[in-house]
């Protein structure tokens, strides 16, 4: 079996071992410079790491302490690393954290867990919980309700923004509660997610204010609430809504919205929506369609109407990139099998036709 050591988070600025002290190595305090500030370390050894079982004692209250059973794997024998740096006010945290490779329980079911954002920007993390598995990557972010627990596995010198709001803020926005189950996963590109990361900028941009106005803070606090909300009620609007075809509905939906993207794939889908990729190709086939045979035949069609649209002025070679099709002659190929001929003779048919109307 292999050797791994549990520990937990403590506030306590020196820690006593046994023999040692680890004044240089664990550091969890906010900085009393300013109200907002946060900030807090760890930097272990790897003799600190086997010596230090009783040493740590789990948080309790405070931004982490929906983290539990939390695990040093035995392949960090050069040491243990974790920073987190940034802002805590009114119940919201904003930190950019560095984590060497962790396992651990985000949640515990308590109604005091709160709504979790990772935006990861190097590394990589996992979460398993009951309703799917994600792993995010960087460029990508996950919102989820740690009421729900969630495993993960954060992969070495691992480096994610880090949001964190109480989750009972969400509920007066939200229609329904239900659609916390599922994780949201979405790219940085993501126009939503674009607008959130911006506010964060602004929110440190002005943590000064923030720092003097009880006034300022809430507002923050009820501006990310507000948008936490909007991108997790988008995922009620995909077709999470409890039906037979709720799955089904939400990758059409999303494939909808990237049909222009190179990497549009069943693994991507999966991720966006917040199932797993069986569950997806299962919900295709009880359709009698599969994943890219609908994504290529909404593609064709696009590129039918562009096709029209264009008239004369049309390339079929440039539509075909346009439209992520292999080549020229594999979109005419498919154009040809649905419209019964290639988009050169379609195209002058069509010209004619329209000439004597």
């Amino acid at each position: 079996m292999p050797f791994t050591k549990k520990i937990g988070w403590s506030d306590r600025k020196e820690a006593q071992m046994s023999d040692q002290k680890l004044e240089d190595s664990a550091d969890s305090s906010l900085n009393c410079g300013r109200a907002t500030d946060f900030k807090t370390k760890m930097n272990l050894t790897a003799r600190q790491i086997r010596d230090t079982e009783h040493i740590f004692q789990e948080w309790e209250g405070g931004p982490f302490s929906h983290l539990t059973r939390l695990t040093i794997p035995q392949q960090s024998a050069h040491g243990f690393k974790f920073s987190a740096n940034g802002h805590l006010f009114e119940s919201l945290l904003s930190v950019k954290v560095y984590c060497d490779s962790l396992t651990g329980i985000s949640g515990s079911n308590l109604d005091q867990d709160p709504i979790v954002a990772d935006l990861v920007t190097a590394g990589r993390i996992g979460f398993a919980g009951k309703y799917g598995t994600h792993i995010v990557t960087p460029g990508q972010i996950c919102i989820r309700d740690t009421k729900a627990s969630w495993e993960f596995d954060c992969a070495p010198a691992t480096r994610v923004r880090v949001v964190t709001i109480p989750r009972h803020l969400l509920f007066s926005r939200m229609r329904s509660t239900k659609v916390l189950n599922q994780a949201y996963v979405s790219d940085i590109s993501a126009p939503e997610v674009r607008f959130l990361l911006n506010f964060l900028e602004a929110i440190e941009k002005t943590s000064d204010d923030l720092d003097l106005s009880i006034s300022a803070q809430n507002i923050a606090l009820d501006a990310c609430a507000t948008l936490f909300s909007g991108m997790l009620s988008e995922r009620a609007e995909l077709g999470l809504q409890e039906h037979p075809n709720a799955t089904l509905k939400a990758a059409k939906n999303v494939i909808e919205k990237n049909l222009d993207k190179h990497d549009l794939s069943p693994a991507m889908v999966a991720q966006t929506v917040g199932v797993s990729l069986r569950t997806l190709h299962r919900s295709f086939s009880a359709s009698n369609d599969s994943i890219m045979a609908f994504a290529r035949r909404r593609r064709l069609q696009k590129a039918h109407g562009e096709l029209v649209r264009l008239g004369s002025k049309a390339s079929v070679s440039e539509i075909a990139a346009r439209w992520h099709f292999a080549d020229a002659s594999h979109f005419i190929r498919h154009f040809k099998s649905v419209y019964g001929t290639t988009p050169t003779a379609y195209l002058r048919n069509y010209g004619a036709t329209g000439s004597e109307n």
